[in-house]
C-alpha cells in the first residue's frame, strides 16, 4: 500500500517549513559529511529532490531522487527525509512504516538523516500559522486547515529502533547547534 502524504496547500506548509528549507547548502554539506564517513563513493537518496539534491549532485555525489510512493530498490549510503516529511503523515503507524522503508534502503553502516521540528506546544497557541492543536493525535492544524502530525524526538528514536537503526547524533541545525524546543532538529540514525 502506498504511503499517503497529506495533500497540503503550498502557502501555509511552505511558510511552516521555511526554517527547515532555508539552507540547502548547509543541508547538502551535512549530508556530504555523513556520506563521506560511510563510503568512498557514496550514494545518496534525496526523496523529492530539490535544491539539496542539486547541490549534492553538483559537488559530484551520486544522488537519486524519487517519490515516497516509488522508492528505488537499490541501496544507499545516506537517505535524507527532509522538510518535515514525517509530519505530513497523519498516523503514527504510517510514520513508522516510512522509517522502516527508508531503513531498508540503507547499506550496512549507512545513515538516515531526518529533519523536522522539535515540538513546542506552549508556543503554538500564539503562532500565526497555527489554527488548532489536537494533543491526543499530536496534530497541528495550520491556516487553511493544513494538518501535520508532530513527532517527539523520543518517539522518532523508537521508530528508528523498530527499523533496526540507532541514534548517532541530534542537532538543532546543520552546523552542530544544540537542539531546542520549537526549533528545527536534525537526527542521524545508523544501520
Amino acid at each position: 500500500m502506498p504511503t499517503r502524504i497529506a495533500e497540503n496547500p503550498a502557502v501555509a506548509l511552505d511558510a511552516w517549513c521555511a526554517p527547515l528549507a532555508a539552507d540547502p547548502a548547509g543541508a547538502a554539506a551535512f549530508l556530504a559529511e555523513v556520506a563521506d564517513r560511510v563510503a568512498r563513493r557514496p550514494r545518496v537518496l534525496v526523496p523529492g529532490g530539490g535544491p539539496v539534491a542539486d547541490t549534492l549532485a553538483s559537488a559530484g555525489y551520486a544522488v537519486s531522487e524519487a517519490d515516497f510512493d516509488s522508492l528505488p530498490g537499490q541501496r544507499f549510503d545516506v537517505v535524507y527525509a527532509g522538510s518535515d516529511v514525517l509530519s505530513r503523515l497523519l498516523v503514527q503507524r504510517e510514520q513508522v512504516r516510512l522509517v522502516r522503508r527508508l531503513a531498508t534502503l540503507l547499506r550496512p553502516g549507512g545513515g538516515l538523516v531526518v529533519q523536522g521540528f522539535h515540538p513546542d506546544p506552549a508556543r503554538w497557541a500564539a503562532h500565526p500559522l497555527v489554527t488548532g492543536h489536537d494533543c491526543a493525535r499530536q496534530t497541528l492544524f495550520l491556516s487553511d486547515g493544513v494538518p501535520l502530525r508532530y513527532v517527539w524526538p523520543a518517539e522518532l528514536d523508537l521508530m528508528a529502533e523498530l527499523a533496526d537503526l540507532a541514534l548517532d547524533s541530534r542537532w538543532g541545525g546543520w552546523y552542530g547547534e544544540p537542539a531546542a524546543c520549537g526549533s528545527p532538529v536534525v537526527s542521524l540514525y545508523r544501520s
